[in-house]
């Protein structure tokens, strides 16, 4: 599915899809240490939590919904849900791709000669260990998109939780979970049916021959 771009949530984030706000993250919040740290010669340089206030915050997307170790590790086990966009709406065409790499490369391979300070930033946070290759992830970029965001406290690192409304067109489907329960089942429908661009229902399921999931479209109208 190149079109479309995918965010995976737990059961507690169904305000992301009543509120039509989602969160982007400052790369000091990320569980991967290697995110806040750049390799300059035989040095490494410490992204501190300036780098987190200073703009550079992203929602981190996917290209795959069929992972299993993705639903298992942000789906709260299968039991929540994920969110299908139009990679090729205004709002999510700048997203870019994650480069996998074995090796680290100075500033994560960006070439300071050539691009500014915010393009370098850009640069060093789309680069990552090959391990996390599985998750298929393109990053956009909160100076990328229309900013309505807000503030709702701060994380265990200190980073502001920056929420930033996303355009409801943009929605064209959600993916339901397999272990997922009735009562989200029903939650989810009825904030489905306010939107005026009805995006399609699904309800993930194993599959009897392979270890594998697929996707079943349901009626909600």
């Amino acid at each position: 599915m190149k079109d479309y771009l995918f965010k995976y949530l737990p059961p507690e984030r169904l305000d992301v899809l009543e509120g039509g706000k989602i969160r982007f993250t400052s790369v000091v919040s990320l569980n991967d240490p290697y995110e806040y740290l750049m390799k300059l010669g035989d040095s490494e340089i410490f992204v501190d939590s300036k780098l987190g206030d200073n703009g550079f915050k992203f929602l981190s997307l996917s290209r795959n919904h069929l992972n299993l170790l993705m639903w298992s590790h942000y789906c709260d086990s299968h039991k929540g849900f994920l969110l299908a966009f139009d990679r090729n709406h205004p709002y999510f065409y700048q997203a870019e791709a994650v480069r996998y790499r074995k090796n680290r490369a100075n500033l994560n391979g960006a070439r300071i000669s050539r691009l500014n300070s915010e393009e370098v930033i850009k640069h060093v946070v789309l680069e990552k260990a090959l391990d996390w290759a599985y998750e298929e992830e393109e990053r956009l970029f909160i100076q990328d998109t229309p900013q309505n965001t807000e503030s709702i406290g701060k994380d265990e690192w200190g980073q502001p939780i920056l929420l930033n409304s996303f355009p409801l067109d943009s929605l064209i489907g959600v993916y339901m979970g397999v272990r997922i329960n009735d009562s989200l089942k029903h939650k989810i429908t009825e904030v489905l049916l306010r939107y005026q661009n009805k995006p399609k229902l699904y309800q993930m399921k194993t599959c009897r021959d392979l270890f594998a999931i697929e996707a079943v479209e349901v009626e909600y109208a």
